[in-house]
């Protein structure tokens, strides 16, 4: 048992490691961080393993425990500052541009209801209803967050565009 337990989290850890840490990066602002929440999350979830009753919903499980404790650090944490360039090389690997790094400070600035449900939906590429699952709320309160937290990122990002 313990052996198929081990090479089950091995593949969990190859899977999911490179969702669960551009989710942390993008929740936490800081790679460090970023990495210790990944790595808490894959202690925490061995520890809970047996709790995973539908495989299917791995993905979402491991982010629900990524939240959890992204949330307690920013309950420690100081107030949160605006990202620079330098903290967003990791993430911006794709562009060069000053675009992505106003999209990082938007989700940062963003109500954390709001950035439940975007991260996860664009950067997991969450169904509807993976992300009811995951949060543990309706579907039809899933899509309303979903477009509430749109219109509040477009608002933040043309208000930086502006500035």
């Amino acid at each position: 048992m313990f052996a198929n337990d081990k090479k089950r989290f091995t593949q969990w850890v190859r899977q999911y490691q490179p969702f669960l840490f551009r989710a942390a990066w993008a929740l936490s602002g800081e790679r460090e961080i970023a990495k210790d929440l990944v790595q808490e999350t894959f202690a925490l979830a061995w520890r809970a393993r047996k709790q995973l009753r539908d495989e299917a919903a791995t993905q979402a499980w491991l982010y629900r425990i990524l939240r959890r404790e992204a949330m307690r650090i920013w309950r420690e944490r100081e107030p949160w500052e605006a990202w620079d360039d330098a903290q967003c090389a990791g993430i911006a690997a794709n562009t060069q541009d000053d675009t992505q790094t106003d999209l990082l400070n938007a989700l940062q600035a963003l109500n954390p209801l709001h950035r439940d449900v975007l991260v996860p939906f664009y950067l997991a590429d969450m169904s509807y209803e993976q992300l009811a699952a995951m949060l543990d709320i309706p579907i039809g309160t899933v899509m309303s967050r979903l477009s509430r937290a749109r219109r509040a990122l477009r608002q933040l990002l043309e208000e930086e565009k502006t500035s």
